[in-house]
């Protein structure tokens, strides 16, 4: 059986990758064509590169930028109190 903290790794990484590859995918395919047939072909083909991207960078640097960002978010909550 797999390890819980692994398992969470995966489906956090599968998930946030997933919406960012759809969300920025979407956004700069209809920038580029404009709402049309073509643009959802884009959006489509453009999601099928850039998911498995975003996963394999998520898994590789995803720990580090979260504890870079908690460290971040630290320093701001100590400086604004």
């Amino acid at each position: 059986m797999m390890d819980r903290r692994y398992l969470h790794r995966l489906s956090g990484s599968l998930v946030m990758s997933s919406f960012m590859s759809m969300a920025l995918s979407g956004v700069f395919s209809l920038l580029e064509l404009g709402v049309s047939w073509s643009w959802l072909l884009a959006w489509g083909q453009s999601i099928l590169i850039a998911l498995p991207i975003a996963f394999s960078l998520d898994m590789m640097f995803g720990d580090k930028l979260r504890l870079l960002s908690g460290k971040l978010a630290d320093m701001a909550a100590r400086a604004w109190p």
